[in-house]
């Protein structure tokens, strides 16, 4: 049996036992084929298994995503879809890039796939204000329309990046965004309270609205 025919077989056979070392290995196996694709392999072979490993990640502990983040986050082969996949498992530094990939992608902006989301700020001001913050997640996360998880991601990052890239994408306004920053993340140091203030200015607003948008289409999903 030839390698590639070995090397696809095993690819199936993990896919198709939906256990969660199987997903971890397969994961793993998607990575290692994406980083070093063999050159017989035609390059439109690429697309569905870069869609199957960001399927895959989303069953994953998060040790091994991490790994998978480090690995792929930097190279530029990497499709955008499994960079917003991984963005909560990268740096700082790589999150505003990959926010900035979605702001040059080329196309119509997402502005239009937000027409018809709605927000009540007032009402999630006054939940932020009156909730601990984890039932605060479950109410932020159905007026943004993501899932609770991501919201939940977005609320713990200290940076406030996060945070600014929903409310920015969300068209909230820097007035909704400060209130939320400061809202939910009482006590901290006045030097950290300014850093996570100033984060709204520099998220590029298209960018904003595509990554929100891929959080709402993987809650649609």
């Amino acid at each position: 049996m030839s390698e590639p025919k070995e090397r696809l077989t095993r690819l199936i056979d993990l896919a198709t036992q939906d256990v969660p070392e199987n997903r971890r290995l397969l994961a793993l196996d998607l990575c290692d084929l994406l980083l070093d694709w063999p050159a017989h392999y035609p390059a439109n072979m690429r697309e569905p298994f870069e869609a199957l490993l960001e399927k895959t990640v989303r069953g994953i502990d998060e040790d091994t995503r991490r790994a998978l983040a480090q690995k792929l986050g930097g190279r530029s082969e990497t499709p955008l879809a499994l960079l917003n996949e991984f963005y909560f498992d990268t740096p700082a530094e790589t999150r505003d890039a990959i926010v900035l990939r979605n702001a040059l992608l080329d196309g119509t902006a997402a502005a239009t796939a937000m027409q018809n989301q709605t927000t009540d700020v007032a009402a999630l001001i006054a939940t932020a204000r009156g909730k601990p913050q984890s039932e605060f997640a479950e109410a932020f996360a159905a007026l943004l329309g993501i899932e609770r998880t991501t919201a939940q991601h977005i609320l713990g990052d200290h940076s406030a990046r996060a945070l600014a890239v929903a409310c920015k994408g969300a068209h909230l306004g820097r007035a909704t965004f400060s209130a939320l920053a400061l809202l939910t993340e009482a006590g901290a140091a006045m030097e950290e309270i300014h850093q996570r203030l100033s984060t709204f200015d520099g998220v590029p607003l298209t960018g904003a609205e595509r990554l929100l948008h891929y959080w709402r289409t993987r809650h649609a999903a």
